[in-house]
């Protein structure tokens, strides 16, 4: 790749650990976000150019795509501000990414375009018997994944050399406040995925040309698949919260979370490096350190 790589929404945790990973590996990056997000440590860095501006504008997605040889498309709106107003999301993440896509068609023809979109296209899944393939329809149960599956529409429709990546929830490896209300029922089925297997993911989509052309399921493998409660209570144990005190999503209101196919993705990619036990593993050291800190 001559060009460097373009990561819209590079300034979040996802993106600013895909510019490492290509880093690593010696490519220039190009990160794009918007002006008020937080650049430090990307700025002024050796083979990283910050560009700043809106994905809806076609005049800042123009200078954002000169001369590049590839696009990771990360910039969206997640839930739940993406809940709270249909055109706010649909402009940005529907026609942000037509505006990606016509802006790359115009001036970088032969990059390829990774987009990250989401599980969260299939819907409410629990009757189903998993796991879940990527020809199963998709079904929206809110304005995210309406949004997400308006993108792949495009993206698939165009003419460049493009990856669909179907990610599934993203366990961070860091303490975190649990939500007031899990998103998912205790018994419904549920597979995650640690953040650093989903940056190898989106890298290697980049780098692999077997993968183009393809929409590719993106979770933790076998040892992720657990269910609502057994996630929930495994966590509260690490963090010392009594699991009386977890609220999960009533029976007739399930969450889009299912256990997934991933057995073409991790052949093609190679990318699920952290089980369920490390990640375990993982928060439980870091509760250790902070009471190490305390005494």
């Amino acid at each position: 790749m001559s060009g460097p790589i373009l990561i819209t929404g590079g300034a979040g945790s996802v993106g600013r650990s895909l510019v490492a990973c290509c880093r690593a590996d010696g490519y220039a990056v190009r990160v794009f976000d918007l002006p008020v997000c937080d650049f430090t440590g990307l700025e002024g860095e050796t083979g990283i150019e910050v560009v700043k501006g809106d994905i809806t504008k076609l005049e800042h997605v123009e200078a954002a795509v000169q001369g590049v040889s590839s696009v990771l498309h990360l910039a969206a709106l997640l839930p739940p501000a993406s809940e709270a107003d249909r055109s706010r999301t649909f402009a940005v993440n529907v026609d942000g990414t037509a505006t990606i896509i016509s802006a790359m068609q115009a001036a970088a023809s032969d990059a390829v375009l990774v987009f990250s979109s989401s599980v969260s296209t299939y819907g409410d899944t629990t009757a189903e018997a998993p796991p879940l393939g990527v020809e199963h329809p998709q079904t929206a149960l809110d304005l995210y994944a309406e949004s997400k599956i308006a993108s792949e529409r495009l993206v698939r429709a165009s003419s460049l050399p493009v990856v669909v990546l179907r990610i599934a929830g993203i366990a961070v490896p860091v303490l975190q406040e649990p939500p007031e209300v899990w998103p998912f029922t205790a018994e419904q089925r549920l597979e995650m995925v640690q953040r650093d297997d989903v940056v190898t993911a989106l890298y290697k989509a980049l780098i692999t040309p077997a993968a183009r052309g393809k929409t590719l399921n993106i979770a933790g493998g076998s040892t992720w698949q657990t269910t609502g409660r057994k996630y929930v209570a495994d966590l509260y144990d690490i963090i010392g919260v009594p699991m009386e005190m977890a609220a999960f999503r009533g029976q007739d209101e399930p969450g889009w979370v299912d256990w997934y196919d991933t057995g073409v993705s991790q052949q093609l990619l190679v990318y699920q490096d952290h089980s369920y036990s490390a990640y375990l593993d993982t928060l439980r050291s870091e509760v250790a350190r902070l009471l190490e800190d305390d005494c």
